[in-house]
């Protein structure tokens, strides 16, 4: 009966925006009984119903967005010669379609942080296409549940020792053969390790941490016995403080959960403090990185010439046009200097810094360390634990035994480690073991298949990427549509 004209964006030809003027027929129905009166002739194969773009153009969009977010791709977009706001990108990349994929048989169940230690998700894996099939709200359970029960055909399921997905997977599907994670297991097994050397970390400290007692240039023969630091800072002796009340209290009877009431302490520092023959270190001499590392051996040359001025140091790199500030040269050069066991002053040289002994956790870390690939440090740390104690080293050689069965290199079976495992001294390596005994059937499965969560963790580092570039304000909805639609 009539026509209009309908307008829509194209996509550029050579960088220069296109927009398209369509005539299109509109008819009139002319059925009394008809609840429409007007069709307007649609144009499948080129827009949409209501769209201002076309099909392609759109389809354009979708695909920056779904690599580059909002903001970014917005840039692109005008760039590129087809502005679209970051708006209407992001809301094309979560109104696109689901996508066709086969039954999922073999998938991995991890959980990710949407906000740490507050909030958190649940990722699904397709481990034998490696592609993401779903995340889901929380790490309760509840909606992995619900999400195995609409896919029966899941065989094997693999996962970390997390009991709410243990439950899940046994009530939803009880079919599917699930498996322990080895990485999550050499995890587990190491913390235990490094909860245990915290009992022992004075012991540590003192074989680690050799000091000279008589003075070099003495006739007698230098001596060599640990060294107790005092506390250095209003934070350390607080700290210190601290951890002498938790232990005066733990003897006194108090229980843990009251002392944690009581001194307003979190309640995992308080087994650590009470545990620990001297304060826990969680930062043993750890070095803060500087801008001076780019010029260290143009300082240690300009040191060895006898120069130990940093102000005009600090001048001739500004004429260089290196802009730092005077406090950082003088900072850094101090420190260098200090190393040498030299000082900025002329009198009362500064004594050379003191040996820091590993933390606890580096020396978990070089135990779990496979033998043949130990650096000379780590072989010398590990030697050296093995001897301050027997009780030490039978958790040293369970827990590399432990490792070596992961890594398949052992000729003992899970089951005598870990029934040696119950008999060892240590509480921790304890009750590691009586937890493997209450998810028996997936450690063994992990010890004889070989699936594992590896392509989770690498999906979970994708999805931690994408979040981070949107600043962390990506709602469920968008991460899902990026993750599963951009593969």
């Amino acid at each position: 009966h009539s026509r209009y004209t309908r307008t829509a964006r194209d996509l550029p030809i050579q960088g220069r925006p296109v927009r398209l003027y369509l005539t299109v027929r509109r008819f009139f129905c002319r059925n009394a009984d008809c609840l429409r009166r007007v069709f307007c002739e649609p144009i499948p194969q080129l827009l949409a119903e209501h769209a201002h773009s076309t099909t392609r153009l759109a389809d354009a969009h979708r695909t920056i967005g779904l690599a580059l977010g909002g903001e970014p791709g917005a840039r692109l977009t005008g760039k590129l010669g087809m502005p679209v706001s970051s708006t209407t990108l992001l809301r094309r990349v979560k109104n696109a379609g689901p996508i066709a994929t086969p039954a999922p048989r073999i998938i991995g169940v991890d959980d990710w942080a949407i906000r740490k230690g507050q909030r958190y998700g649940t990722i699904i894996v397709d481990l034998e296409r490696s592609e993401v099939l779903e995340l889901l709200p929380g790490r309760d359970g509840s909606e992995l549940r619900t999400w195995l029960g609409q896919h029966p055909e899941v065989e094997v399921l693999c996962r970390d020792r997390w009991a709410p997905y243990a439950e899940a997977a046994t009530a939803a599907a009880p079919q599917a053969q699930q498996i322990a994670d080895r990485w999550h297991l050499l995890g587990n097994i190491r913390e235990a390790l490094e909860r245990f050397l915290d009992r022992y970390s004075g012991k540590i400290k003192a074989a680690f941490t050799p000091t000279i007692v008589n003075p070099p240039d003495s006739n007698s023969e230098p001596e060599v016995s640990a060294e107790v630091l005092p506390p250095e800072t209003a934070k350390q002796k607080q700290r210190h403080d601290r951890w002498q009340e938790a232990r005066r209290r733990r003897d006194e009877g108090q229980s843990l959960r009251r002392i944690a009431r009581e001194m307003q302490l979190s309640w995992r520092i308080v087994p650590r403090y009470v545990q620990s023959d001297q304060l826990p270190d969680w930062q043993p001499g750890r070095e803060r990185p500087s801008q001076m590392t780019n010029y260290r051996e143009r300082i240690e040359a300009w040191l060895a010439d006898g120069n130990d001025n940093a102000a005009a140091l600090h001048r001739q790199l500004l004429c260089e046009g290196v802009r730092l500030s005077c406090t950082t040269v003088r900072t850094y050069v101090s420190r260098l200097m200090a190393t040498r066991g030299l000082s900025r002053h002329r009198i009362n040289a500064a004594k050379p810094p003191r040996s820091r002994a590993p933390s606890t956790k580096a020396l978990s870390f070089a135990v779990m360390t496979d033998p043949t690939r130990r650096t000379p440090t780590q072989q010398c740390q590990v030697n050296c634990l093995q001897k301050l104690s027997p009780g030490i080293a039978e958790a040293v050689e369970l827990v590399e035994t432990f490792a070596a069965l992961i890594r398949k290199t052992s000729c003992l079976t899970w089951r005598e480690w870990q029934a040696k495992a119950w008999d060892s001294p240590c509480s921790e390596l304890r009750r590691f073991a009586e937890g493997l005994e209450r998810d028996r059937n997936a450690v063994q499965a992990a010890f004889d298949e070989p699936w594992s969560s590896g392509p989770v963790e690498g999906h979970i580092n994708r999805l931690k990427t994408i979040k981070r570039q949107m600043y962390g304000r990506a709602g469920l909805a968008l991460l899902r549509a990026r993750m599963i639609r951009a593969g």
